[in-house]
């Protein structure tokens, strides 16, 4: 055999915008605002619970609450210095987006590195270049 298909990893960067900062800002401030909702429902539950503390189950609903509450307060302080990581990005500087699959045909003699590393870049949507084995 001298050839195959492969799967191959491609990494997936945004060249920052004030489009993309925009974007990004508003897609974390929507997280933030459903976690808010969440919180309030906890709270809400929890207070409702305390309330009747005559029930041994409930004692562990609280524990539950609690902890869940604990996850969500620690997301939104995750979320809260994204979204300041957010507003401190340069314009032109490129982040990683995500990562995705794609197919390659390799054969004897290949590099290796070269086939393996391979980028896509985008701006406001758009691929604006491709880079494979680290060069543009």
């Amino acid at each position: 055999m001298d050839s195959i298909t492969i799967t191959r990893p491609v990494i997936v960067k945004v060249r920052v915008t004030d489009g993309y900062k925009r974007a990004a800002a508003a897609e974390v401030q929507e997280a933030l605002a459903g976690l808010d909702a969440r919180l309030d429902q906890l709270n809400h539950r929890y207070n409702k619970i305390s309330v009747e503390k005559n029930n041994p189950r409930q004692a562990g609903d609280l524990d539950q609450i609690d902890a869940e509450r604990r996850k969500v307060i620690e997301t939104r302080r995750q979320l809260t210095e994204r979204l300041k990581e957010i507003g401190r990005l340069a314009e032109g500087r490129e982040v990683v987006h995500g990562r995705v699959e794609s197919l390659v045909d390799i054969k004897v003699g290949d590099d290796w590195g070269r086939i393996m590393s391979v980028e896509v870049v985008l701006q406001d949507g758009k691929v604006v270049e491709i880079r494979q084995g680290g060069l543009p």
